[in-house]
């Protein structure tokens, strides 16, 4: 009977450890629940390499814009399986948030979206590499350092980094590429710090992105955008359609005024070259006579 007893309390605490929800995580899901239903914006974004003063300096800089919130992958995705038993849409970010490997920022908002991806990109702050794989390509550009010698070309050797002196001054020999996914070492990591390069960009860098009022899922490689270079798209898109437009003839709101501006100056050309008199002709038809008037003139008096 004693050993039953036994059993049946290891299978009890058993099942506590696999399906039990401490009140904490349980007051933290509904904060979550009910932060996320007052807003129409969720966006995912991860803080690896995030600094915690970065963070609330974000958080500040966005307070009364936007709630910031440290979060688990366990309690969001328990947030997403429930929502999603109310609205199917829900769906795809459970199964989203089973492929997160960490912890996480989860920010709400009524904002739109790129907009708050706009101020999260300006937002950032560079580091030094640690040793590991390179999440990003690292360049050292050959050239003068300004640093002095001393154990540095030491340290600069044992990076892999061809250095030497001139003018008594440290300068690189040759232009350092380390790749994307290739190792930094720890003496390669001392070395480039020491140069003052920071490879790693510290930010909160968005994963996914949900619009509740459309539906829409925005994945990390429709986020990942650089403002600067969609706005040349635009001006190049826009110059490429106006020029088409102004070939073939075709009447909008932004050709039609070229189209009378061409077609005034074909028609002024065509009446200077005629001699006809009109209110736009006539002053430069006088100025002309002056003009010729006047080397007669001179012709007379030579």
């Amino acid at each position: 009977m004693a050993q039953q007893i036994q059993m049946r309390e290891v299978k009890v605490k058993e099942a506590k450890g696999r399906g039990a929800v401490s009140p904490l995580k349980k007051a933290e899901l509904v904060s979550l629940s009910k932060t996320f239903a007052g807003n129409s914006t969720f966006i995912i974004a991860s803080i690896n390499e995030m600094p915690a003063l970065l963070l609330q300096k974000i958080r500040r800089d966005l307070r009364g814009r936007a709630v910031i919130k440290i979060v688990k992958r366990r309690v969001l995705l328990k947030l997403f399986e429930q929502e999603a038993k109310k609205d199917k849409r829900y769906e795809q970010l459970t199964d989203f948030c089973k492929d997160l490997k960490e912890s996480c920022a989860a920010l709400f908002s009524n904002e739109d979206i790129f907009k708050l991806i706009k101020v999260l990109g300006e937002k950032q702050e560079r580091k030094r590499a640690k040793s590991g794989i390179s999440k990003e390509e690292i360049i050292v550009e050959a050239g003068n350092t300004g640093l002095m010698p001393g154990p540095i070309l030491t340290e600069l050797a044992d990076g892999g980094i061809k250095s030497g002196l001139e003018k008594g001054k440290v300068v690189i020999k040759e232009r350092f590429v380390l790749k994307r996914g290739q190792m930094i070492t720890e003496a390669l990591s001392n070395a480039l710090a020491k140069l003052g390069v920071l490879p790693v960009i510290a930010k909160l860098a968005p994963v996914v992105a949900f619009d509740r009022n459309s539906g829409i899922l925005f994945t990390a490689e429709i986020l990942d955008i650089d403002a600067g270079k969609q706005i040349e798209r635009f001006k190049s898109a826009y110059a490429d359609a106006l020029n088409l437009a102004l070939e073939v003839k075709y009447p909008t709101r932004e050709s039609v005024p070229l189209f009378i501006q061409d077609a005034f100056h074909g028609a002024y050309f065509l009446v200077r070259e005629a001699k006809i008199v009109n209110k736009e002709s006539v002053k430069d038809m006088i100025a002309e006579a002056y003009s010729e008037a006047s080397l007669l003139g001179e012709k007379f008096k030579n």
